[in-house]
């Protein structure tokens, strides 16, 4: 069985030194609260107009959208989830770097409640049966013995959920200078280290699944 489970893992608090649009419905707006805007500091503001905050920010939008309409038929939903997560990951590559001026490894923010996150299509990824388990080298970059171990889509899909979904509702709901500043740095720190991890991997299993023939795009 995979090493994590599907309920997913919180954003990481550890501080360090470091396509196609999917046409199932009008991509969703990305939106930020009025009182964000009013009320963050000149600095964080223009952090969250450049072009490559705003593209990934849209790109983690729509990625929860999926996730949570219930209304996509299990097909389609595959194929948009798929393009989805190429635009996520290629979007969290660009991600620049966030100089902590108001956040530091003191910030303390409590988990969101349960009731945020509404993971309607996850399990659908389960519908896929035995396809939706694949093996992985965790590191293929690790020059010692390196062992195969089970990858999970739905684990994948739940993992990153949580993680955008716990960073958006800072930037969204919190919405002061600490808390916006904190999303934008986990954001970018999951992507080297966790989030991201599982974006590759699902973009990657799903690719055979659709184009060595094993399942129908």
């Amino acid at each position: 069985m995979p090493a994590e489970s599907s309920v997913g893992l919180s954003s990481v608090h550890t501080r360090a030194n470091i396509c196609e649009t999917p046409h199932y419905s009008k991509p969703p707006t990305v939106r930020h609260n009025i009182m964000t805007t009013q009320q963050l500091s000149t600095d964080l503001k223009e952090i969250l107009e450049k072009e490559t905050t705003q593209t990934f920010l849209k790109s983690a939008r729509q990625f929860i959208e999926i996730v949570e309409n219930d209304k996509i038929d299990k097909e389609k939903f595959y194929n948009i989830a798929h393009t989805t997560l190429i635009d996520l990951y290629a979007a969290g590559h660009k991600l620049e770097i966030i100089d902590l001026k108001y956040s530091s490894s003191d910030s303390n923010f409590e988990d969101p409640s349960d009731n945020i996150f509404k993971a309607k299509n996850i399990e659908l990824m389960s519908s896929l049966g035995q396809d939706c388990f694949y093996w992985e080298v965790f590191d293929p970059t690790y020059n010692k013995e390196n062992k195969p171990t089970q990858g999970w889509l739905v684990d994948d899909f739940s993992d990153i959920y949580r993680d955008l979904k716990t960073e958006l509702n800072k930037i969204d709901n919190i919405t002061t200078d600490e808390a916006v500043e904190d999303a934008l740095w986990q954001l970018r720190f999951g992507f080297y280290h966790h989030w991201g991890n599982h974006c590759i991997n699902a973009i990657r299993a799903l690719h055979y699944l659709w184009y060595d023939g094993k399942q129908a795009m």
